[in-house]
């Protein structure tokens, strides 16, 4: 151990020197060990701070970075489409459903023969020959998932029989939702409403060629192709009702006051199963305030029933009533109608009452039955969103070399349309009041073929019986056979 020397000999001050300098580095040697272990704790926190606020910025990076990526997927999942092109239908639709867009097409290329088997005063000639029912180019599509819209154009009709022109043009909303599981379509614009159970099948659908002459003649009162209206249409998933008011056809120029009418349906399947259902409806229709066809002060309102043999290809009219001067019409129909498996049939009966001016007012009806066996197995299967029956959808499509050829089927049809109200008797003038339009009756049966569900072949034969008298009593009726085919294309 070192201690003090005072009276040491000489050089006794640098070893003092040293003594001190040994002492302080000693001291200090102390102190450090004291402080060191203080600093490294300290530093130590430090930096185990320092990392965990480092590891909490590097969740919170990844969790923004996973959100970023998420967010991007969905937009870009919004923003994506998908063009498809299904049974010959171009169509473009977002991923979420929110966009759509599509064309949608249609041509009829009829063939018919008419044999009128007996002579009688003012016997039509009947042109036998072709006519383009219809060719139709549209567009159809969605916006805003709850908007769609529909333009579609017709080119068909040649012949003098029917012109080409502008066949439906509408906006429709579908959001709102009054209860829980019913489709509701609020709609605006032009198109054609069902008016009946047949009226709800597709014309591209329908069993035979045309519509039965009654069914075809009461939708054509206050609807048909392209008739201006504002309308509700509700379904759930066994029924269906729509109410529209409605006003004139497109292109109707030679009216100085437009007609104002109605059309409401309700349509209910009481027996549904996976293979079988049953129809039961009832629908009404009528004319409130009939257009004004006179371009003087004076008003000339007047109606006018008619219709075709149930074929197109010539225009001749068969039942006619002439102008009806009235102030308004109304028609009362019933629906009924079944499938089973591959077996359809359905009725439908209608009354048409006139409200005439200066005179009683005439009644005239009509009623149909028809029936369809298809060969191949194949269904009529109802549809609740315009409550009556789909047409067929072939299970396998035409191939020879795979052995399958489609869908086949037979059907038959029996219709009448009376256009007499007091017509009197053979030999005498038409009574006061009466009406002798005529009553047609209509014996139908067809072969139908589906090479697929886009293409469609129909032949059928009709026999024409029209019982009428002229207004000097004179029958001027006649029988007619029609042999007629129908080749389609629709999309």
């Amino acid at each position: 151990m070192l201690k003090d020397c005072d009276n040491c000999s000489t050089g006794s001050g640098a070893y003092t020197q040293m003594n001190k300098l040994l002492r302080t580095s000693m001291l200090a040697v102390l102190l450090a060990g004291v402080a060191a272990p203080a600093l490294a704790d300290t530093s130590e926190e430090r930096i185990a701070a320092l990392e965990a606020k480092i590891a909490a910025l590097t969740g919170e990076l990844a969790d923004l970075k996973a959100e970023t990526k998420k967010a991007n997927q969905d937009l870009n999942k919004k923003l994506s489409a998908t063009a498809t092109l299904s049974n010959g239908r171009p169509q473009i639709a977002s991923a979420d459903g929110s966009q759509r867009f599509a064309i949608r097409g249609i041509m009829q290329f009829d063939a018919a023969q008419y044999d009128a088997r007996n002579n009688v005063p003012g016997r039509n000639d009947f042109n036998s020959g072709t006519n383009f029912r219809r060719a139709r180019i549209g567009i159809e599509g969605t916006v805003a998932r709850d908007w769609n819209y529909n333009l579609t154009g017709e080119f068909g009709g040649g012949g003098g029989v029917e012109a080409a022109g502008l066949n439906a043009a509408f906006i429709e909303y579908t959001g709102w939702k009054p209860v829980e599981g019913v489709q509701t379509r609020l709609r605006i614009g032009g198109w054609a409403t069902p008016t009946g159970l047949e009226d709800a099948t597709s014309n591209t659908e329908g069993l035979f060629l045309e519509r039965p002459a009654v069914a075809e003649m009461v939708r054509n009162l206050a609807g048909g192709d392209f008739r201006s209206g504002v309308g509700a249409f509700f379904n759930g998933e066994r029924w269906y009702a729509s109410a529209v008011l409605t006003g004139a056809l497109a292109g109707n120029t030679g009216e100085f006051g437009e007609q104002t009418g109605y059309l409401t349906r309700v349509a209910f399947a009481p027996v549904y199963g996976k293979d079988y259902a049953v129809h039961v409806g009832a629908n009404m229709q009528g004319i409130l305030h009939v257009a004004d066809t006179g371009a003087g002060t004076a008003k000339v309102r007047q109606v006018r029933l008619r219709e075709r043999p149930e074929l197109r290809v010539d225009g001749a009219r068969l039942v006619d009533t002439n102008t009806i001067n009235a102030t308004g019409v109304t028609a009362y129909g019933g629906e009924l109608g079944a499938y089973y498996r591959n077996l359809q049939i359905s009725g439908e009966y209608f009354r048409v009452d006139v409200d005439r001016t200066g005179a009683s007012n005439p009644s005239f009806d009509g009623w149909y039955v028809q029936g369809a066996w298809t060969l191949t197995g194949e269904s009529h299967v109802w549809n609740s969103a315009n409550g009556g029956f789909r047409g067929v959808r072939p299970a396998k499509n035409f191939s020879p070399a795979d052995g399958t050829w489609g869908a086949f089927e037979v059907a038959a049809r029996y219709s009448v349309l009376d256009l007499d109200d007091n017509a009197g008797l053979v030999g005498r003038a038409t009574p006061a009041g009466g009406v002798r339009g005529g009553e047609q009756v209509i014996t139908t049966v067809g072969l139908n073929w589906y090479p697929n569900p886009v293409i469609r072949f129909q032949a059928q034969y009709e026999h024409v019986n029209i019982d009428r008298l002229s207004a000097a009593g004179l029958q001027v009726g006649e029988d007619v056979d029609v042999v007629s085919l129908r080749s389609q294309y629709a999309f």
